[in-house]
């Protein structure tokens, strides 16, 4: 499977007044039982993280000027930092 780029400009849409850059990413919130049942925690702001997903086409749109969404429903996730670092054990202990 390949990743594709989701990145957007806001040269296709009005640009909200506090934009530093002429870029935005669709985005999804996950609340606390979710971040719970993937094991994931709070992390900083800026951390680029690597999500897998199944999902479900719940809704599909086509509107009269010729643009279209779709919505989806995540049926199975799994979220890890993109780039994993060992943990102290491993460094430390790394044959176990």
């Amino acid at each position: 499977m390949k990743l594709a780029s989701l990145k957007h400009s806001y040269k296709d849409m009005v640009s909200p007044p506090d934009a530093d850059q002429d870029e935005y990413y669709p985005s999804i919130c996950l609340d606390e039982d979710s971040m719970k049942a993937m094991g994931i925690k709070i992390m900083p702001v800026g951390t680029e993280m690597k999500f897998v997903a199944n999902v479900r086409v719940s809704s599909v749109s086509d509107s009269k000027n010729g643009m279209s969404s779709i919505s989806l429903e995540f049926i199975e996730a799994a979220v890890e930092p993109k780039d994993k670092q060992a943990d102290a054990a491993t460094v430390l202990f790394p044959n176990g």
